[in-house]
Formats: structure tokens, C-alpha cells, sequence
């Protein structure tokens, strides 16, 4: 980052590329560039249509992994407008609830700006008469996201927001000019959008990679690129190193690979360590509400196997428990709900009925707020944080609290699993019981009896699954997750 250039809203990256003072790179496969001439046009185009857009008015974008939307989020940004990202590929229906949950003004697809019919005008409590001034404590985007918790919610998030993650994350991955990342995620998808903005806060290359899912074709660009920075959820970390052997190549540019939607298995970060020697996998725990919440520094995955690590910089995380007079720290090795605080916690939810996981709780001033995540976790006597699960995942078997993710993440230790998933079921009395669904790298009979005798032998009998069930292929959300809502759906 260049301090020479302050940037005190994501409106001043704008500036910094339309007027040729950032000296990094957004490219992609096909050789298109953002630069000055794409932010002034795109910024032309918005300003000079039907559209009478005023500070705080949202606008929907429908996000493609290209220079163009790249263009006009910060044209949008460039006139204080709130960036409501969406998948390319969705359809109206859920575009147009979107739209009525957060009153979106406009709509931004292929370029052409379409006000909506059904916008609700707002009368904004102070009317200004001269050009409106863009700070860091204005709304810069809502991202929607259903998370596992139920129906969409709009995260707010301020540009400080966004500014003070960047710089977080920036400082412990060890951002520098020469860095490559690849964005192998939807820009709707808060994880791509910040690979993007990474390149403008960082002046790094960021390459967009627009086409679909292929592990070969994507290691064959990670090497032709010289990609130093991959960014990856666990499903596509695990198809791409099962495809590195055959393609025989270290990625020798390749310096660091960050992951998130999920625990990044044993076995899958040995396979990676294997192939590529001097590679640093950082292991992270966050969420949207505030990008980023806990990392494990590279060279402690050994040590701190199972471990996301500790707070990222300028952000506190503790492990509450409650009580009748509030709430008290739990203490090592105590299982309790995390909460986070920092100038990185989201704004709140923009239809606060929306709420499902996460949730804020005020303090003494405005912006002394804890965000309770909702999911479960314990700490070990360094400090360091281990995900247990999300707090309505907890099943209870036999008397036994189960946390999924404990369990799942023994289960992904056998070579023979591929992908699991731990969910509640019932067995015929009705009573509640852990079934684990497994995805194997081979799904032979020999196989899955073979999977089961080494579930038998490494997991307690108390905290094993009543049931398996052996699946061709796990569900997966658009973002690579496991899909677990879909999957319970699937099973009855």
C-alpha cells in the first residue's frame, strides 16, 4: 500500500486508478486491464443516465468476474452509492427480493442501468446543496449471503469496514507490489471481491479467472501465470492438489494459499506441503459480517494442527459463556460461542429481522459492540482457537454433546474420504443421533467397509456417528461449500 496516497474510503481507489497513481494490476485471461479510461467511462455512464442517484442510494450488480464490474463498483463507490453485489446467474425472482429487502434503487446488468419500478423514494434528513463528500463511515456495501442459518441477509458494511480488513489481512498474508493472486471466486462472493481489492489497496496483480470449474486448467494457469497467492475453499483445495501429481509441477511461483468456507483437512494441507515444499498454508476462520476473524501463521500448522489460529491484527476475539449477569470468559479448553470485536464488525444487518447466526451486542458508546458469531468454539491455554461448530449444529447422542466439526475433521484424516459432512438425524425410536455423510475418493464396496472398520477404530465409540451413509457426490453451494441444508433436504 502506498501511504503516500491516503485512502480514506474505497471511493479514493477510484481516484488513485482514473487519475494513473496506482501502479498494480486487475487482468484477465483474455488480456483486458483496469485503468483509467474503464473507471472514467464506467463512472460516465452512471452519472449520465435517467437515474437521479443520490449519497446512500443502492444499486445491484449483477457481478461478473470482469473489468466492467470492476469499473462500476468504483464509479459507484466514486459518488457514495452502496454496492449490492449478486451472483451473475440469478434469476429475477431473487434479484427483485433483494431488491424490496434493501429498497435498492437501480439494477446494473451488461452494463445498462435500469431504475426499478418499485423503489420506495427516501427523504434524506439533511439536504445538501453542494457536492456530496464520501467518508469512511458511509455504507459501501451490502452482501447478501443465507449462510446456514436460513433466509438472505444483507451484511452493511462501512468503508472503514472494508478499509480496516484489507489492511489486516494484507499485513499477516505479507502483501507486496510483486505478489500474483489468483480470484478464482464470484465477485458476489465477499472472499473474490476482496482478491480484487487487494490489487487496488496493495498496487499487487490480481488475475480473474472467468471460466468454469477445471483443476487441471487451473494449475496449468496457476504455473503459466506465476500465481504467488491462491485463495481457495476446501472443496476446490482438495480437487486441485489431486491433479498436481499428474501435471508434475511444483508451482515454484507459488509462496502462499489462504482458505476459508470451511476446515482445511490434515491430509489435504500435507498433500499441498508435499507438492509444493517451501508453500505457507495460512489456515483462517472468518465470516462475512467481519471478513475475517482468526489465522493461523504458516509455520504452526504442525504444532497447532486443527487450530484457525489466533485474532487477526487490530481485531479482539474472545470465547463467552453466558450467565444471569451477562457473560464470562471461558476458560481453556471450555467450549462457548465466539465473539469478536474491532473497526472490521459489520454495521448490522440491513433488515434486522433478517438476523440468524450472528448478532451484535452494544456497549457503552457506538461503536462498542461485541458480534456474537454463533458458532462454537474452544481455546487452548496459548491462546490459540479451535472451531468446534456452529452452536444450532450441536447434537446431542446418547447424552454426548457432538461437535461436528470434531468429528468431521477426524473423518477427513482417513485417505479413503474425499468429503464429509456431519448432520443430526434420528434413529427409529425418534431420538437424535449424528449421521455422517461421506464422499470417498473411490466408492467401492471394499472401500466403504473399509472406511467404516477405520471409523470404528479412530473415533470413540460414545462420539461415532450412529449412522453412514456413502453418496457419489456431496452437494456443494455456488461457493464450493458443503452444502448442508441442501444435503439435510436431500436426506429426508
Amino acid at each position: 500500500m502506498n501511504y503516500d496516497k491516503p485512502t480514506f474510503s474505497l471511493a479514493d481507489l477510484y481516484q488513485h486508478v482514473a487519475l494513473n497513481q496506482w501502479n498494480g494490476n486487475i487482468i484477465t485471461l483474455q488480456g483486458d486491464k483496469l485503468n483509467s479510461a474503464s473507471c472514467q467511462q464506467a463512472l460516465t455512464l452512471l452519472s449520465s443516465g435517467e437515474i437521479q442517484w443520490q449519497l446512500g442510494d443502492r444499486i445491484i450488480i449483477r457481478a461478473h468476474n470482469d473489468i466492467q464490474t470492476i469499473a462500476t463498483m468504483l464509479a459507484a463507490w466514486k459518488i457514495g452509492l452502496v454496492v449490492v453485489p449478486v451472483k451473475e446467474d440469478m434469476n429475477d425472482q431473487a434479484i427483485e427480493t433483494i431488491a424490496q429487502d434493501c429498497n435498492a434503487k437501480g439494477l446494473c446488468q451488461q452494463g445498462q442501468f435500469i431504475e426499478r419500478i418499485n423503489y420506495n423514494p427516501e427523504k434524506p434528513i439533511f439536504e445538501i446543496t453542494q457536492t456530496e463528500c464520501v467518508t469512511g463511515s458511509d455504507l459501501a456495501l451490502i452482501i447478501y449471503t443465507s449462510g446456514s442459518t436460513g433466509l438472505p441477509k444483507g451484511i452493511m458494511l462501512s468503508h472503514q469496514n472494508v478499509l480496516t480488513s484489507l489492511a489486516s489481512i494484507a499485513q499477516y498474508l505479507k502483501l507486496t507490489p510483486q505478489d500474483r493472486i489468483i480470484c478464482l471466486s464470484p465477485l458476489s462472493f465477499d472472499y473474490g471481491l476482496y482478491q480484487v481489492l487487494f490489487a487496488l489497496y496493495c498496487n499487487c496483480t490480481t488475475l480473474l479467472y472467468e471460466k468454469t470449474f477445471n483443476p487441471i486448467q487451473i494449475v496449468k494457469t496457476l504455473d503459466s501465470e506465476k500465481i504467488s497467492v491462491l485463495p481457495f475453499v476446501p472443496a476446490i483445495a482438495s480437487a486441485l492438489v489431486r491433479v498436481l501429481p499428474l501435471l508434475k509441477t511444483q508451482l515454484p511461483n507459488l509462496r502462499a494459499v489462504t482458505n476459508t468456507g470451511g476446515h482445511l483437512s490434515e491430509s489435504v494441507i500435507r498433500q499441498w506441503k508435499l507438492a509444493c515444499t517451501e508453500l505457507d498454508v495460512y489456515s483462517m476462520y472468518g465470516l462475512t459480517e467481519c471478513k475475517r476473524a482468526l489465522y493461523l501463521e504458516p509455520h504452526l500448522w504442525e504444532e497447532k494442527m486443527g487450530s484457525v489460529g489466533l485474532p487477526i491484527p487490530g481485531l479482539d476475539a474472545r470465547v463467552f459463556l453466558p450467565t444471569e449477569q451477562g457473560y464470562k470468559e471461558a476458560q481453556p479448553h471450555e467450549v462457548g460461542e465466539l465473539y469478536v470485536r474491532g473497526a472490521a464488525v459489520m454495521q448490522g444487518y440491513f433488515n434486522p429481522n433478517a438476523q440468524g447466526g450472528a448478532k451484535t451486542i452494544s456497549g457503552g458508546y457506538r461503536d462498542d459492540n461485541w458480534l456474537a458469531t454463533g458458532d462454537l468454539f474452544s481455546r487452548d491455554e496459548e491462546g490459540f482457537y479451535f472451531f468446534k461448530g456452529r452452536s444450532k449444529e450441536l447434537i446431542k447422542q446418547a447424552g454426548f454433546c457432538l461437535y461436528p466439526k470434531d468429528i468431521e475433521n477426524i473423518i477427513e484424516s482417513c485417505p479413503l474420504v474425499h468429503l464429509n459432512a456431519i448432520v443430526g438425524s434420528q434413529d427409529r425410536s425418534g431420538l437424535e443421533i449424528a449421521l455422517a455423510v461421506i464422499e470417498l475418493n473411490d466408492n467401492t464396496k471394499a472401500n466403504q467397509e473399509a472406511c467404516e472398520a477405520w471409523l470404528k477404530a479412530n473415533i470413540d465409540q460414545d462420539y461415532r456417528p450412529r449412522e453412514y451413509r456413502f453418496v457419489e457426490a456431496i452437494s456443494l453451494t455456488p461457493n464450493r461449500k458443503v452444502d448442508k441444508k441442501r444435503l439435510a433436504s436431500e436426506l429426508g
